[in-house]
Formats: structure tokens, sequence, C-alpha cells
């Protein structure tokens, strides 16, 4: 419930806090339903680089691509940090031990890996994943944390369903008690209906991604709180380099 006294923290993109009236509310989980080729990146890496410039934790924790193309990935975003951006950005490499099962070129990048970018062995086992996660809620998390979980479609992939209902259905409601500012990315229509209900209900901001031939449309979908009819319609953006301007 937003109050005249709602205090909003910048997504990193201008053009989106004034669609969402001002930004995001601490608590909020953010659904980003994602079409290939759209700059989802573009996006994550804005909301990352906000959370920097503005002195808080930013974890990152993926599920999609080996470390040695999330250290390529980073790079640009890096040039862009404030310096000490090291001390508040943790990358969490959730794929080399369970889509990239434990191969040795994944583990042996670790001997040379910088200190903000970490393997998480029990990735491949969402029990011992979910118990891995509880430490690092305790350790990092506070008011004002930053998280992006890239992505759903990527951990429903390894562990099945059920546990990735199981995993969402604990961690989105306590990253809100915890007033953090959470990213969650999906694949748009690789899910079934029920699912994709499951984890929108709990989630407190729906955004959508999507493409027209040569044009990226994004979409707020759901926006807890934001009564303006104008949140709600889709826009054209376009991307330059780690710039967006949404229409």
């Amino acid at each position: 419930m937003q109050t005249d006294q709602t205090v909003f923290y910048s997504t990193g993109i201008k053009s989106l806090d004034q669609i969402l009236g001002g930004g995001l509310i601490l608590g909020e989980n953010v659904l980003w339903e994602i079409e290939s080729g759209t700059f989802a990146r573009e996006f994550l890496y804005s909301f990352i680089k906000q959370g920097i410039i503005e002195g808080n934790q930013v974890i990152y924790l993926d599920f999609i691509y080996p470390p040695q193309a999330l250290m390529l990935q980073f790079t640009p975003l890096i040039k862009t940090l404030p310096s000490g951006w090291e001390k508040r950005l943790l990358v969490l490499d959730c794929f080399s031990e369970a889509a990239g099962q434990g191969e040795l070129i994944f583990s042996d990048f670790y001997d040379r890996a910088p200190s903000w970018m970490r393997k998480v062995p029990s990735s491949k086992d969402p029990e011992r994943f979910h118990h891995f996660f509880g430490r690092i809620e305790r350790e990092f998390v506070t008011p004002g944390t930053r998280l992006v979980f890239n992505s759903l479609s990527l951990m429903e992939h390894n562990w099945g369903r059920d546990a990735v209902k199981t995993f969402f259905g604990h961690v989105c409601p306590a990253l809100y008690a915890y007033q953090t500012l959470a990213y969650w990315t999906m694949a748009k229509n690789a899910h079934p209906k029920e699912f994709c209900a499951m984890i929108e209900h709990m989630t407190q901001v729906v955004i959508d991604l999507s493409k027209n031939g040569d044009k990226n449309f994004i979409k707020i979908r759901k926006a807890g709180g934001r009564y303006d009819a104008q949140t709600y319609q889709q826009r054209e953006y376009r991307v330059k380099g780690l710039q967006i301007d949404i229409l």
C-alpha cells in the first residue's frame, strides 16, 4: 500500500522508474518474463549498478552461464562501476556444479577467479542449495540489499518444478520480509500456466519483455499499489550499450 511517505528506490532506468510511479519499494520481488533477444541483461545490469552506486550489497545468482562467459558479460558493466565496487558485488556461479556437472574446465577457472565471483557447490541439489541460501541471507542480506536470480527456468531444468516451487515459495516472502529488492527472471512461454500463475501471484511486480520484428516492448503486468492506468500500457524501448530508453 502506497502513501505520500512511500520511499522509492531506482531501478537504474529513469524511464522505468517513472512508469512505476517512482521506482521500486523495499520488499518488492520483480518477476521478469523474457522473450529471447530482448536485451534483458541490460535491465539487470542497470539494477545492479544502481544498488552499488547507492552503497548496497548486490548478489547475482546465475544458473545459465559458465563462469568464463559470466566474466566476459560483466566486463562492460564493471568498467562503469564506482571504486570499491568489489566489496558490494557478489556473483554466485550456480552453473558449474549443476548444468556444468562439475567439469574441470569450470572448476579450474577458480584458480584465478576474482574475489567477487564464487562457485556454489550445492547448486545441483535443491535442498542443499536452499540451506546454502539461508546462510547467504544471514550473512549478506539487510534492508536495501539487491538480488538477481537468473533464472527460474534453468532452476526448473536442474531441479524439477516442485523443488523450484518450494524454494521460491519460501525465499520470495522471506526477501519481502527482509525488505530487499529482488529480480527473478523466467523464459516466456517455457512453463505451464499453473506454474507461472503461482510465481506471478507471489511477486509484487511482473514485467513482460517481448519482441515484434526488430522492435522491443516492455509491459508492466502487475505492480502492487500503483493505480495509474499508464503504468500498464505496453511501450517500446531501445537499448544502446548499457543505456535503456523506454519511449
